[in-house]
């Protein structure tokens, strides 16, 4: 008959450093990497893609409203998207009071220049997310109706933006 080996408490706080040290060098790796990335130059040049545009749209047309509601818009938009559930009502709501280009540019500025970081995994303890602009997040989040929905709303009011 064989016996069992009994293990040690010991074993197990070198085993739990391990994994944790493990985890912690994995983390960094991911950060390293992400940070030398392709992708930083272009989302640089889509920040001065924003501003550029934003700056050439304020010659003809004027914001509609104060930038503080722009940033309070761009925080109702993640939590309804991001909340536990989608509320496209809310969603469509502050697409419905965008008057011009103006006002859809500083939405999209007041959202992240050029992309904001976001954790759409609201159920999970710890995640380390992904960086999105306002259109990926919509994309993300609302089906093909719903988007072409929003569309519709900044068509109608002359807007040349799309999700």
């Amino acid at each position: 008959m064989a016996t069992q080996q009994k293990i040690t408490p010991d074993t197990w706080i070198k085993l739990g450093v391990y994994v944790a040290g493990g985890v912690a060098v994995a983390f960094g790796v991911k950060k390293v990497l992400d940070y030398f990335k392709p992708d930083r130059k272009r989302e640089a040049g889509e920040g001065k893609q924003i501003e550029t545009e934003l700056q050439q749209s304020e010659k003809t047309e004027k914001q509609s409203y104060p930038d503080s509601v722009y940033s309070g818009w761009a925080a109702s938009i993640a939590t309804a998207v991001f909340g536990g559930g989608s509320d496209e009502a809310a969603i469509f709501d502050i697409f419905r009071k965008l008057k011009n280009n103006t006002d859809y540019l500083k939405l999209a500025k007041a959202w992240g220049s050029p992309k904001r970081q976001v954790y759409p995994d609201w159920f999970v303890f710890y995640s380390t997310g992904f960086k999105m602009n306002l259109p990926e997040v919509l994309r993300y989040d609302l089906d093909a109706s719903e988007v072409k929905l929003i569309n519709n709303i900044l068509a109608s009011k002359g807007i040349k933006y799309r999700i």
